[in-house]
């Protein structure tokens, strides 16, 4: 199970990089928690109308929003660790930026059910039990 969630883990972020909203909220639990960095202003984005508020916000305030993780890799049979970035493009203003993200996805039945962005590698290795 462990390294399907990692495969799915995949699948979920290719969804979120093509603005895949259906996807997302097929794929994810009725009460799945979504903690983006940008929670602490806005808050969680809680469930499947969350979950398309957090798209729409993205599609609203991004020309480009992708993200990319060069380490992700499972904790156990429920947990998966990815580490990365988040390339965007602010809408209107063409600002464009790389931001870090390192977050903790948690699977139920195959489904995501919370995303927790820490955003800095050490805060989430912290997290989970783990230093560098």
């Amino acid at each position: 199970m462990s390294q399907e969630n990692v495969e799915l883990f995949h699948r979920g972020t290719a969804a979120l990089n093509r603005g895949d909203v259906e996807y997302a909220v097929r794929h994810s639990t009725e009460d799945v928690v979504f903690i983006a960095a940008r929670s602490a202003v806005e808050g969680r984005f809680v469930g499947h109308d969350g979950l398309r508020r957090f798209f729409a916000d993205n599609a609203t305030s991004f020309e480009v929003f992708q993200a990319h993780y060069d380490d992700v890799r499972s904790l156990d049979e429920h947990r998966v660790l990815a580490l990365g970035t988040i390339h965007i493009r602010a809408r209107g203003a063409g600002i464009e930026t790389d931001v870090p993200v390192a977050g903790v996805a948690t699977y139920r039945e195959g489904k995501l059910s919370r995303w927790e962005d820490f955003r800095e590698r050490r805060a989430a290795l912290k997290a989970v039990g783990l230093e560098e």
